[in-house]
């Protein structure tokens, strides 16, 4: 009776020393998979981005070639960036920062106010006010402004396709013939990005190698 006893209290002894080691290994694993996670909605991120900067380059050269098309594609442009603003800040809604609901809406009303601005410019396009050729630039400039105003709020690299948004604007105003420089800047940026984003992925993965 007493050796079972005593057997009994090393098993208990024995639990209760391996609980602490087993809950630290459940936390780490779960910290491991919060980070796969986190790394696969970045990856998606940056597609999205590059996206966002040959879309606009395309409508630079349909800009070019017809101002009607132009400002008709830019108009189009703007629910899709509305539909990536809403895909990339979703994480902020798995972690609970902010309801589903309050995010569309939020969105909606960004950008369905550039909707109506866009449609207000072609009214007054409408009635001669400014020549329709205008119109696709300033639809342009709206756009550029509108999703800047994002990247300020939600995430900077709206900044970088707002910028590039610019230059479209400048080389389809001023410097029409050198409108393939823009298929040099869109590299440019996509290539740096990716470099950057495999940067700081290594730094990232290091830092969870590090881990117990």
């Amino acid at each position: 009776m007493e050796s079972q006893q005593n057997t009994d209290s090393r098993t208990t002894v024995d639990l209760a020393e391996t609980a602490p080691e087993q809950a630290e290994k459940g936390d780490t694993d779960t910290t491991r998979a919060k980070a796969g996670w986190h790394r696969k909605l970045s990856i998606v991120d940056e597609i999205i981005f590059y996206g966002l900067i040959i879309l606009s380059l395309i409508g630079a050269v349909v800009a070019q070639f017809s101002p009607d098309m132009g400002r008709n594609y830019w108009l189009v442009l703007i629910p899709v960036i509305g539909l990536a603003t809403i895909c990339i800040e979703w994480s902020k809604v798995r972690r609970g920062e902010v309801k589903p609901l309050r995010l569309i809406v939020m969105q909606f009303f960004h950008w369905g106010s550039l909707v109506v601005a866009v449609e207000l410019v072609t009214f007054l396009a409408y009635f001669g006010r400014i020549t329709n050729t205008a119109v696709s630039s300033v639809t342009l400039l709206l756009l550029a402004q509108t999703t800047f105003v994002t990247g300020v709020d939600r995430d900077w690299r709206f900044c970088v396709v707002a910028i590039f948004q610019v230059l479209c604007l400048v080389v389809l105003t001023y410097l029409e013939t050198y409108i393939w420089a823009l298929l040099l800047v869109a590299i440019a940026i996509i290539v740096i990005g990716i470099y950057l984003h495999k940067k700081f992925r290594q730094i990232s993965l290091r830092h969870h190698h590090q881990l117990p």
